[in-house]
């Protein structure tokens, strides 16, 4: 051991003996202090300690400084040695503390710090690893200042509501600026002296794959409410059934993608979402979704050749506005003519049903409006209507997933009473909902965070 590291190791030593006789004293002043006050009288000095413990470990193969020049990186000069500048690095075991050597170019004005490239500590205040819990916690807890709050509780590392809510948006912006090249990478055509190669396919979680899409709405200022549109992809799973004879479907492994496009940039992005969940590849795709025109024309688009299943429940719906109409309001028979077709469109038997409709309203007078409806979407989806085939495959027949992913990933989140976000914070927030709720935090964070860092 050198004679620095003995001399640091006895100023250690001497710290904590000092605060273990400290603590000790301040124990006997407090015969009657429970766990909980013993506990939490130890963490600000233990804290204290640790940064000194981190400052010295962190230091202990140099500051940084460097016998030859260093060189910039861009332009390939000589940089100029400016001192050695402090920084304070907090993690949740104590803030360190950083001298570190500085080298500037004056040609391109940017510095470079050697010590914090090979500690990877970032630009911030607190260390990668504590932004990233930092971050996580903003995206679940649906207030900035709670999770702030609660952080700092926790932690005993302090962060303002402000400056998670800053943290969000610019690692969130990340994740975007990653799924838009992704979403462009899929439809960009090849450059003229491009060499096209062929790419290379994710294999499946499941043979047969489900794909669902929907949207919501959020408020964004200065626009309104405007939708945000999300894309679930699931892997369908299915065993046996000895009392029914049809399989049981159980959708698993879901991922989302989610924001606020277009439907035409939003084709682009749930096409992304499928080809790196290895839907290509599947050997059958299933598509459940409502009667909104722009998700079937993104599945044909898409998905097909797909097998097309329209949600039963929203035909249900549809079925029970037009019964009310039928049975005058009564519940009894509006209940009954129900139960009847709806075993009918639980059987795909379509023509009972509209054949009821047409003896229900006399000819030559406007349907009423909940019956042109039904009759309308009944009609317009009929080949996406084949429910009994569908469970005999093993099918589902609910677009449920999705309609959970509207409320987990967006309205969970960002609907909170009185809410109402920037553009860029709505769509931060929701690429990293995305990626937390589809469980690749830890899979995507890396790519995030470069380890190098040029100022």
């Amino acid at each position: 051991m050198s004679v620095k590291e003995e001399r640091e190791k006895k100023i250690f030593m001497s710290a904590a003996e000092e605060m273990y006789e400290e603590l000790r004293h301040w124990r006997t002043e407090h015969p009657k202090a429970s766990f909980d006050e013993i506990a939490d009288r130890i963490t600000p000095p233990r804290r204290a300690l640790m940064g000194q413990l981190i400052s010295q470990l962190a230091h202990q193969h140099g500051d940084g400084e460097v016998l030859e020049g260093v060189r910039c990186e861009r332009c390939g000069e000589e940089m100029a040695y400016k001192g050695k500048p402090e920084r304070g690095v907090e993690h949740r075991e104590g803030e360190g503390k950083l001298k570190r050597a500085y080298y500037y170019c004056a040609q391109c004005k940017t510095g470079f710090f050697p010590l914090d490239e090979q500690l990877q500590v970032g630009e911030h205040s607190w260390s990668p690893g504590t932004v990233k819990q930092m971050v996580k916690l903003g995206v679940e807890i649906p207030s900035y200042r709670r999770a702030a709050v609660n952080y700092t509780e926790l932690t005993q590392v302090g962060v303002s509501k402000s400056k998670l809510a800053d943290l969000v948006k610019e690692y969130g912006g990340k994740v975007v600026a990653v799924q838009e090249a992704e979403a462009e990478a899929m439809v960009k055509p090849p450059a003229k002296d491009e060499v096209v190669t062929e790419r290379e396919m994710p294999q499946p979680d499941s043979e047969v794959m489900a794909v669902s899409m929907d949207g919501a709405m959020v408020n964004i200022r200065g626009e309104g409410w405007k939708e945000v549109k999300t894309v679930t992809i699931s892997a369908v799973e299915r065993e046996p059934n000895a009392e029914t004879g049809e399989p049981e479907v159980h959708l698993t492994r879901h991922s989302y993608r989610s924001g606020l496009w277009e439907a035409k940039t939003f084709a682009h992005h749930q096409w992304a979402e499928g080809y790196r969940r290895g839907l290509e590849r599947a050997t059958q795709i299933v598509s459940v979704n409502d009667g909104a025109a722009w998700i079937w024309a993104i599945v044909l688009m898409c998905w097909a050749p797909c097998v097309q299943i329209l949600d039963w429940w929203h035909v249900v719906e549809k079925l029970w506005a037009a019964a009310a109409v039928i049975g005058d309001h009564d519940p009894l028979l509006t209940a009954r003519w129900m139960k009847t077709h709806k075993a009918h469109l639980w059987s795909s038997q379509l023509r009972p049903i509209l054949h009821a409709i047409r003896l229900a309203c006399p000819r030559g007078q406007p349907l009423p409006e909940p019956v042109r409806v039904a009759v309308s979407y009944l009609f317009h989806h009929r080949h996406r209507m084949h429910y009994q085939a569908f469970r005999l495959a093993g099918y589902p027949i609910g677009s449920g997933t999705v309609e959970s992913a509207c409320k987990l990933v967006m309205q969970e989140r960002m609907k909170q009473a009185g809410m109402r976000w920037s553009r860029d914070g709505a769509q931060a927030m929701l690429a990293l909902r995305s990626i937390l709720l589809s469980e690749r935090w830890d899979e995507v964070w890396p790519s995030l965070t470069p380890s190098s860092n040029l100022s």
